[in-house]
């Protein structure tokens, strides 16, 4: 039997689903800042790209790996303490990063980081279904799904400042101090979940279909959505733009998508099933490609339109998700299945940059990049677009 639904005044479930989304920002806020501070790190390591993206890779695909353990463990502790695992992980993560003496010492935060965040998703996921009613999640699970782009935002825009100003290091301890402080409000604000004894053992039966169709459309989506970790260096080395206008592209992109998931999410709980939707976010990033790939003869200007068009696509896309593996799962088995999901996004997300930065430090040019980012995106629609015709309706359960 699902929980009772306890938060039910407007002003609660603003207050319930902010913090929500300050976890997301803890689940991904170094995966968005590492790729700001890019020029810092490999100027202060003397790295290559290819070493540069595997940082991202380790995190994301340790993730990946990890999710669906910490779907399994969030049904049985817990979403809050899911997302408490989360915050104190992200503090841990950036101590360890902004004291670390060579480039590999780095790999100690991104591994922390990877392992806590993956709870991220199955956390949040799991409160929403059980504290608030069908009907009422789309707002909330957009609200949430804005956490990265929000952590995006505000790193591109001062990330790069803060790094410039007082050091990469020093910008590090400032993350760390905020996900601390943030520990006791989350105590505070949302209400415990912890499962009865007689309920904590999670549902070991097979999970619907439409979750396996999600968790393989993500996986392509993260592919290409990956290319964005080397979006920053592009500016600056193919458009010859300086580190603060390529933080401003991030931040761009943050910005939008932020706009995008809230939306996204809340036509996608009103539709019978989330395929459709997919379909038509998969097809719009791969607009988005061809104009990056424009910019590269044309100018700058064809990658700001690029930057919008993706933050209102392949950016956007895991509002659209949650809400999917909500509606599809029900509130027992939320975390699994959001853990089986993220597994394939994370993976997708981590195979990329190393990638991509081999093709850039092979070829010299980041055409390649944003091609084999639209083939991704172009096989994520037909995914989508097979499932639909494999379904009358995705069942709606919760």
């Amino acid at each position: 039997m699902s929980p009772p639904v306890l938060i039910a005044s407007p002003g609660r479930r603003l207050v319930f689903g902010g913090l929500l989304m300050w976890v997301m920002v803890a689940a991904t806020v170094f995966t968005v800042t590492i790729p700001v501070i890019a020029t810092f790190l490999i100027d202060d390591f003397g790295i290559s790209r290819t070493e540069l993206g595997s940082l991202g890779s380790v995190g994301a695909l340790l993730a990946a790996v990890s999710s669906p353990f910490a779907g399994r463990l969030t049904d049985r502790i817990g979403g809050r303490n899911a997302a408490l695992i989360v915050l104190t992980g992200a503090t841990g993560a950036a101590v360890l990063f902004a004291v670390s003496p060579v480039f590999g010492a780095m790999f100690g935060g991104a591994v922390v980081a990877a392992i806590s965040g993956a709870g991220g998703n199955p956390g949040t996921n799991k409160l929403i279904a059980a504290f608030l009613e069908p009907g009422r999640r789309g707002l909330i699970t957009g609200l949430k799904q804005t956490g990265p782009q929000v952590g995006s935002f505000f790193a591109g825009l001062l990330a790069p400042w803060g790094a410039t100003t007082f050091g990469w290091r020093s910008t590090m301890v400032v993350i760390g101090l905020l996900m601390a402080l943030s520990i006791p409000l989350a105590m505070r604000v949302v209400p415990p979940d912890r499962p009865r004894r007689a309920d904590r053992r999670p549902s070991d039966g097979p999970l619907p279909a439409g979750i396996w169709w999600v968790a393989v459309y993500g996986s392509l989506l993260g592919f290409g959505g990956s290319a964005t970790f080397l979006l920053p260096l592009f500016v600056e080395e193919s458009l010859g733009e300086s580190p603060q206008v390529a933080g401003v592209a991030a931040a761009l992109l943050g910005g939008v998508a932020i706009a995008g998931r809230l939306q996204w999410a809340r036509i996608a709980e009103r539709k019978a099933s989330p395929a459709p939707t997919l379909a038509i976010l998969a097809v719009t990033s791969v607009v988005a490609m061809a104009f990056m790939l424009t910019s590269i003869e044309a100018g700058t200007g064809w990658m700001w339109v690029g930057t919008v068009v993706l933050g209102l696509s392949s950016s956007s896309w895991t509002s659209v998700g949650a809400i999917a593996v909500i509606a599809i799962a029900g509130s027992k088995a939320a975390g699994r299945a959001s853990g089986i999901v993220w597994l394939g996004f994370l993976a997708g997300l981590g195979l990329g940059p190393p990638l991509y930065g081999f093709t850039v430090d092979e070829t010299s040019s980041y055409a390649p990049m944003w091609w084999i980012a639209l083939g991704s995106f172009a096989l994520a629609a037909a995914v989508a677009v097979t499932w639909m015709r494999t379904q009358r309706g995705t069942p709606r359960t919760g």
